[in-house]
């Protein structure tokens, strides 16, 4: 491992929660209709070990400032447990990889990694530590055990579908969410599924929450059940956090031929106080709130390391950077929409309302548009995971003389735009 990753100081402490006590078991879904109450005992152990140990290493991303993604990867741990003992059970019914077209919920994919011993428990801690190895999403030939690359939100399962069509007579896995399935990326790759009949399952955590909002307030109308059935696909609900309601809803899709998909719904970070539902549960848990959850729990370990030596974990060993000279210099972002701001708000409300749009894919506060939003919320358009179609709205309402639409993304979601951005010259 030390000659593929840089290895920093702190794998030489052991990792506070014992995921040895992580004990394997298997389920058949073509057998067992119920869970058998020996069995439950052990699954519902084995999804409190897991979140548990995401709640610790990617409080260490909090505390180291490298920042990370918790309540993707602790929401579908339920999921990700079942599926891990029906992958044991039947290996002649799966490709056994847990796709994830959420990237961001990478957590799932280096605890899986650490279980399979592909890297040590103790790595985790080095959680997107730069040049650890440990990414902010999934890559693959760069951590051992991770299987796939999966960016931006939508870019997963149209890929899945294509495992599925290359291994006959076993089922192919996506993890979903309901921010993801705001992209046409899976519109796209439902009609193929559907007209195809391809055997994926897709397993989807509807938590109502994205980076900057709640889909059922900023997107009046969005259900992924019913978009999904709209493109002839056959779906079911459950309360993902019921496992006995969760286990008889992955299995009748699982046992079922053609594409099917599971909708758990449940709250974001269920359980953990002052963070369940709410929007901060998408990034990496504050290193406060997590202490407060592992103290319950009772790893004392995993608290010491988080008041100490956790906030002291090595840094990018770049000492500096050309052009963030001084502390004055602010984050480009930043710059970009306090001066945003400035220019608007030289201008009269009447024709700043008629002349300037401000158009969000749920990046508000990643790409500096937050500061546009509150200062000038008439002009601002909280709109969905769906560049593309933000873009070519932008475009739009700029085709009209004296008129200026604004919009923003990550350059790296930017290269799915490139004919929008031709066509909408």
């Amino acid at each position: 491992l030390a000659s593929v990753l840089r290895v920093p100081n702190s794998m030489t402490e052991p990792f506070p929660i014992d995921l040895k006590k992580y004990e394997e078991v298997e389920l058949d879904p073509w057998k067992q209709e119920t869970i058998p109450a020996d069995l439950k005992a052990k699954i519902q152990a084995n999804i409190e070990l897991c979140r548990d140990a995401i709640i610790f290493f990617t409080a260490c991303g909090s505390a180291s400032g490298y920042g990370g993604h918790t309540g993707g990867a602790f929401d579908t741990a339920p999921e990700v447990v079942l599926l891990r003992a029906m992958f044991k059970a039947r290996p002649d019914k799966f490709v056994p990889i847990y796709f994830d077209e959420a990237g961001h919920r990478v957590a799932t994919q280096y605890l899986l990694s650490a279980l399979d011993g592909h890297i040590s428990a103790e790595h985790l801690r080095n959680y997107r530590v730069g040049h650890a190895g440990l990414p902010g999403h999934p890559e693959l030939h760069c951590t051992p055990g991770v299987k796939f690359s999966s960016g931006r939100l939508g870019q997963m399962w149209p890929m899945v579908n294509g495992v599925a069509m290359a291994n006959p007579g076993k089922i192919a896995i996506c993890l979903g969410s309901d921010g993801a399935q705001m992209e046409g990326n899976d519109s796209e790759a439902a009609r193929l599924a559907v007209a195809k009949n391809v055997n994926v399952k897709l397993f989807v955590d509807d938590n109502n929450v994205t980076i900057a909002g709640h889909p059922q307030e900023y997107l009046p109308g969005y259900d992924v059940q019913k978009t999904l059935e709209g493109h002839g696909m056959e779906c079911t609900n459950c309360n993902g956090e019921d496992l006995d309601a969760l286990y008889a809803a992955m299995r009748k899709m699982i046992t079922a031929d053609g594409p099917k998909a599971v909708i758990s719904k449940r709250k974001m970070c269920p359980g953990i106080e002052g963070v369940e539902g709410e929007c901060h549960g998408h990034d990496a848990i504050a290193v406060a709130k997590g202490i407060a959850y592992l103290e319950k729990k009772g790893h004392t370990k995993a608290v010491e390391w988080l008041n100490g030596p956790a906030k002291k974990a090595e840094k990018d060993p770049q000492k500096e950077y050309l052009g963030t000279v001084g502390s004055k210099v602010g984050a480009n972002r930043g710059v970009f929409g306090e001066t945003v701001v400035k220019i608007l708000s030289a201008m009269p409300e009447a024709e700043r309302k008629a002349k300037v749009m401000c158009i969000d894919s749920d990046l508000e506060g990643s790409t500096g548009l937050k500061a546009i939003h509150k200062a000038h919320p008439e002009i601002f358009v909280q709109s969905g995971i769906m560049e593309r179609a933000n873009l070519q709205a932008a475009a739009g309402w700029g085709m009209h003389e004296g008129r200026q639409a604004i919009f923003s993304t990550f350059a790296a979601f930017l290269e799915m735009c490139v004919s929008e951005i031709t066509m909408g010259r």
